[in-house]
């Protein structure tokens, strides 16, 4: 089944981290294959998500 979804960012960087592991696990969970990221720009906290956004990317380890 094809689906997609478009998901806003919050409007502080602090909402964006606080959501963020929560929206990857729930994305992972309903089987995405795909996810398409914009990371923030990176400073302050931005370093931060863009970190764990590149993260997320890599290889994973089979089931």
């Amino acid at each position: 089944m094809k689906a997609h979804a478009v998901v806003a960012l919050p409007a502080s960087m602090a909402a964006y981290a606080r959501g963020l592991y929560a929206f990857l696990r729930e994305l992972d969970q309903r089987g995405c294959d795909v996810i398409i990221a914009s990371p923030p720009a990176e400073q302050g906290l931005g370093v931060a998500i863009a970190n764990r956004l590149r993260r997320a990317a890599g290889p994973r380890p089979s089931a």
